[in-house]
């Protein structure tokens, strides 16, 4: 049995695909090993509703407000109960590159055990759009990248995460563990469709277009709605969009314009997860025209569900699809994602194959990764 430290810098109530991975991490390192999580406390009150909500019993860590997209940062040197653990743990794995991962870094080298941190995000995209500031972005760039260059092992999530990795200046040796979900197709699946059919009037809908994630500019979505724009109904179709964010009024105001306001649906951020099943049951494909995301969860969660995706060529999660076999990668241009679109939805059959392609090759679930991940603290260990 291992003694596991695990951290990530940002936590729930703020959204973010390093939340799932911590998350299915712990669950599945926790059946042979002694497991700590350590993340940022909200307050008390906060962290407490969070903990009922995830079930994730993890250390809540003290932190301070960052006045900039709602963050904490966390203060690990004043926090007792980690430094306790940090004696105790056999491996550090770190899922951020801020105070827990520098934290991690330190603490390791300290007590003489290996440590790892896994790159999930383009930050210097993240800092600019946040700061708007190259000098602020080139300060805090050089901090992260500090942390990473001192972490032993550097592991990310796809090839074009490893690539950016190396465009900010890594140059160590990179291993990647390709995330996972823990989506499965659930018993009561016809009564998720027939609710879902019924709230949001989709019973009827020939072609069903599904985007899930946060509503911000780095998703692209501008993309999919400019192609809707140029099908000018050559094929019946209904895009349902899930979620939430700072891009909802633009994304509003450009449907509208483009004379899409019969034809794609806003439902909001779905956060009841059996729910959610019932979109992906739903749907018939699934689009994600981001060029940002480095590993995107929710083409995984679609596969479980047998909705294959439409993805952006050589983004870096299209690395996960075949095109025209296990899904579809298409170039970042309006028309060309109208001709495909057109393509895809007018033969059933075709379709119908990719489905189950996409079932038996893109889907991949958190218990293999982790199994995967184990083996290489093992090997690390040795």
């Amino acid at each position: 049995m291992k003694n596991i430290l695990l951290a990530v810098d940002a936590w729930y109530p703020q959204m973010g695909g390093p939340n799932v991975v911590l998350a299915n991490y712990y669950k599945y390192l926790s059946e042979n090993n002694e497991v700590t999580a350590a993340v940022p406390s909200y307050g008390r009150e906060t962290d407490e509703r969070v903990d009922r909500e995830t079930g994730v019993p993890v250390m809540h860590v003290r932190s301070v407000y960052i006045p900039i997209g709602g963050f904490r940062n966390c203060v690990p040197g004043l926090d007792g109960a980690l430094r306790q653990r940090a004696k105790q743990a056999d491996i550090f794995h770190a899922h951020s590159p801020f105070a827990l991962g520098n934290y991690f870094a330190n603490a390791a080298k300290k007590y003489d055990k290996p440590s790892i941190i896994t790159f999930h995000t383009k930050f210097k995209d993240e800092f600019m759009r946040y700061t708007h500031s190259k000098v602020c972005t080139a300060i805090m760039m050089h901090r992260i990248m500090s942390v990473i260059n001192k972490t032993d092992y550097v592991w990310t999530v796809s090839n074009g995460a490893a690539q950016t990795l190396r465009e900010y200046g890594y140059k160590g040796d990179i291993t990647i563990i390709r995330n996972g979900t823990d989506m499965t197709v659930p018993e009561n699946a016809r009564e998720l469709v027939d609710r879902v059919n019924e709230k949001y009037g989709l019973a009827d809908e020939e072609n069903v277009l599904l985007f899930v994630g946060r509503v911000v500019q780095t998703k692209n979505l501008k993309l999919v709605f400019a192609a809707l724009k140029k099908l000018n109904g050559s094929v019946p179709f209904k895009m349902v969009v899930v979620g939430d964010g700072e891009g909802m009024k633009e994304y509003r105001q450009m449907v509208f314009e483009y004379g899409l306001g019969d034809r794609v649906l806003f439902v909001g951020e779905i956060t009841d997860r059996q729910f959610l099943k019932a979109f992906y049951l739903r749907a018939d494909l699934f689009v994600f025209p981001s060029v940002f995301d480095t590993a995107s969860l929710c083409p995984i969660e679609a596969a479980a569900f047998g909705l294959p995706t439409l993805l952006v060529k050589d983004s870096p999660t299209s690395e996960i699809i075949r095109d025209g076999f296990s899904g579809y990668a298409v170039p970042a241009d309006a028309d060309e994602w109208a001709e495909r679109l057109k393509y895809i939805l007018s033969d059933k059959s075709a379709l119908a194959a990719v489905r189950e392609n996409c079932r038996r090759y893109v889907y991949r679930s958190w218990k293999d990764v982790v199994a995967e991940a184990e083996a290489e603290y093992d090997k690390l260990l040795r």
